[in-house]
């Protein structure tokens, strides 16, 4: 799934927001002003520079960002960092050591990577376009003259091999396992960014324009100003059409494309050709703007790849992974598909049937807009009337109730920090505190919930800090923001009520946000962070949503959901049969969902394994790149795709750090459910609070200081199993 900066000059309490949390009381986590810890935000600290680091305060950002403030950020952040580098190729061969080499260069990385949130967040979040297409290139600048220059630098790469070698032959005490796994990283990203290649100018030259690409790629999708015009009779069905603007030329509901506004018609809508018309322009989404991107950047990743000496980009991509191998991703997705086929047949002769009942006997097929409309109906079919169920879901008290559910299971306090400087009004910050250690907050997050336009247009997890050690040994809290864009409410005098999806996604994203906020780390290239941001750090691609997705099934659980829903007229939870029939539908249609996803993961290993611009699939050879998506969701979701339509365009995935990775969902969803079981099975409930510790201790807290199947194996005493995932696909 950016952040803004301290920068700028004026009084810091004029851009403090002070809304009060919810006063939910099941709440445990505290509203503390900063000023009552050492990290209150001091006038002075609003200048903070590369040169010192801001671990005595709460992250800061300022809400009126400028252009040039962004680019006098940027100028700070680069002439620190080179100037720290260039001390370090510098240094005569004799007097490299470890603390003068790797030291230091962990330390000056750590700095710009926490500096370089401020330069990279307002693409993601900002008021003005001006501000973030000048975020947007600043953070694709910082990528490639930066932190990927870096690792093509061969004096450096020379001077610090000499640290290693010296480090080792005097035996430093000081020089930890976590340390020389960081150093072995930072050698293995200097081959793959073709250091001593001979093709390396053209390496670093195709890797800058693959940067810029994916950049432009993603922010035509966020300024996307799509929409598509209704009278009010053709959304029959449709709950709270208030939640639309009215167009001002017609006087037609204005509805965009964004997720709040497409699902509520496409689940609901009793009208076939209203929901026709509104999946037809979904699927051409940034069509024109974006297709002829994808397939430049798909190209160039394989000329790249083999430039390296790779066979090809998904080669090159999963090599460090716990994949390895393209053949294995492919391997682990086949398999998985073979086994769902049968549940695909069922799920589609279950739509057809609702469909033949409402539409006609003579209806022969289910089409892409049929989909979330029957599936709806047949959870409604379980008893689950998803309508019904969003008055249950209040957002701030299942905001709250979600934080609570976290405390208690992780052993963590959070306490809301109504000082903080923030990017927007609606912005909430903070502190986390592990139970055991209450002297120094653990790390600090943000919810920013509602969509604004412009701002990111789905949900993530955004890294504002990485945790490392730095100068004179201080600790560096990591921090993060959860980009969210959940159901506003349309009448003020009653809550935004949230759909259960919402909620589940929510409940997911902060399972990212915790394992973001309590990594301990000495290094910000083993800390929690993925390829949105321009800084390198993050646990094996593959592995990245094992402990959220493992923390999402606890939202299905009775005791969970009895403590995050709370009907917004009359306070009850929802009741005990409503829970049973909604924890019976959460595998309603995983059939087809297992399958359509299945084939973009292996569209998208696919289209990175081979060449191009033609491709081969089920015995034909000449598909292009459109054909080929097109050919294979149909072929292996049994649902038509649209003429023309090439949905690649608007999907962020492949162009956003998931190329030859999307299989990484199912891949962690299968080690999540063994990681679950193990609290399924405990003895004292499923909200084990002991193993809830240990699971922090041993997932959550590592990162990338120990490899992805070493923490599942600490954690569970035994090899992982695929077992518990598979059971649950025949269950």
């Amino acid at each position: 799934g950016a952040s803004c900066h301290h920068h700028q000059m004026k009084s810091a309490s004029h851009f403090f927001s002070s809304k009060p949390i919810g006063s939910s009381p099941l709440l445990k986590h505290r509203t503390r002003t900063s000023g009552n810890r050492s990290f209150a935000l001091r006038e002075e600290d609003a200048t903070t520079t590369t040169t010192t680091t801001t671990t005595t305060m709460i992250p800061s950002f300022s809400p009126n960002i400028s252009r040039e403030d962004i680019e006098t950020i940027e100028k700070e952040i680069t002439s620190s960092y080179f100037l720290a580098i260039e001390s370090i190729e510098a240094l005569p061969r004799e007097k490299r050591t470890w603390e003068n080499t790797f030291a230091t260069f962990s330390k000056a990385l750590g700095k710009a990577s926490e500096m370089s949130a401020r330069v990279t967040l307002p693409s993601m979040t900002h008021a003005s376009v001006e501000v973030r297409k000048e975020s947007a290139n600043a953070k694709d600048r910082l990528k490639s003259a930066l932190f990927d220059a870096t690792f093509s630098r061969a004096k450096l790469l020379e001077v610090l091999e000499d640290g290693i070698e010296n480090s080792s032959s005097d035996n430093s005490s000081s020089v930890k396992v976590e340390d020389r796994k960081f150093a072995k990283k930072v050698i293995d990203e200097f081959k793959r960014k073709g250091t001593g290649n001979a093709n390396q100018k053209k390496i670093s030259a195709n890797m800058a324009k693959i940067e810029s690409l994916c950049s432009t790629f993603s922010s035509n999708i966020n300024e996307d100003q799509t929409f598509v015009l209704f009278e009010e009779d053709e959304l029959t069905g449709v709950p709270d059409l208030k939640q639309y603007k009215r167009d001002e030329t017609s006087g037609k509901l204005k509805v965009t494309l964004k997720a709040p506004d497409v699902m509520p018609i496409l689940q609901f809508c009793g009208n076939p050709k209203s929901r026709e018309k509104l999946v037809r322009v979904k699927a051409t989404q940034c069509q024109d703007e974006n297709t002829d991107l994808f397939l430049q950047t798909v190209k160039l990743r394989h000329e790249t790849a083999q430039l390296l000496g790779f066979k090809n980009h998904a080669s090159y991509v999963l090599e460090p992974k716990m994949a390895q191998t393209p053949e294995k991703a492919m391997a682990f997705l086949r398999d998985i598909l073979d086994r769902s086929k049968a549940r695909l047949k069922k799920d589609m002769e279950i739509l057809l049937e609702l469909k033949r009942k409402e539409e006609g006997e003579e209806c022969t097929k289910i089409e892409p807009w049929d989909v979330s409309y029957y599936a709806r109906a047949y959870k409604a079919t379980l008893g689950v009337d998803e309508g019904k169920i969003r008055d249950y879901f209040p957002l701030e008290h299942t905001r709250d109730a979600i934080l609570s559910t976290y405390e208690k299971l992780l052993n963590v306090t959070f306490e809301k920090q109504i000082d903080a400087r923030v990017w927007h009004e609606e912005v909430e910050c903070y502190a986390v505190y592990a139970n055991e250690d209450t002297s120094k907050a653990a790390g600090y997050f943000y919810l920013d919930l509602f969509p604004r336009e412009g701002k990111y247009s789905h949900q993530c997890v955004y890294p504002l800090r990485p945790s490392f050690v730095s100068d004179g040994d201080i600790e560096v809290p990591p921090a993060c923001v959860n980009i969210g864009n959940l159901s506003r409410s349309t009448d003020p005098s009653k809550p935004s009520l949230l759909r259960f999806r919402e909620v589940e996604t929510f409940f997911h994203e902060f399972g990212h946000v915790m394992h973001c906020v309590l990594t301990k780390s000495r290094h910000s290239m083993q800390a929690w962070a993925w390829s949105a941001v321009p800084w390198p750090g993050g646990v094996e691609q593959d592995f990245l949503e094992v402990p959220s997705m493992m923390l999402e099934n606890f939202v299905w659980r009775k005791e969970v959901l009895e403590t995050l829903s709370n009907h917004n007229e009359t306070n009850q939870a929802l009741p005990e049969d409503e829970i049973e029939k909604l924890s019976k539908s959460r595998f309603a249609m995983d059939g087809y969902n297992r399958c359509r996803f299945i084939s973009m993961a292996m569209y998208d290993l696919l289209i990175h394994s081979s060449e191009g611009p033609l491709y081969e699939y089920n015995g034909r050879k000449d598909l292009d790149a459109k054909q080929l998506y097109n050919e294979m969701t149909k072929d292996m979701s049994g649902i038509d795709y649209i003429e023309n339509a090439f949905p690649v365009a608007s999907w962020f995935h492949p162009m956003m750090g998931y190329d030859a990775g999307y299989f990484g969902y199912l891949w962690s969803e299968a080690f999540a459910a063994d990681l679950f079981a193990e609290f399924e099975n405990s003895k004292v409930g499923v909200l084990d609070e002991s193993l809830g510790k240990k699971y922090r201790e041993c997932i959550l807290s590592p990162c990338a200081t120990i490899d992805g199947d070493a923490m599942l194996e600490n954690f569970l005493g035994r090899k992982p199993s695929l077992d518990a995932f598979i059971r649950r696909m025949n269950d």
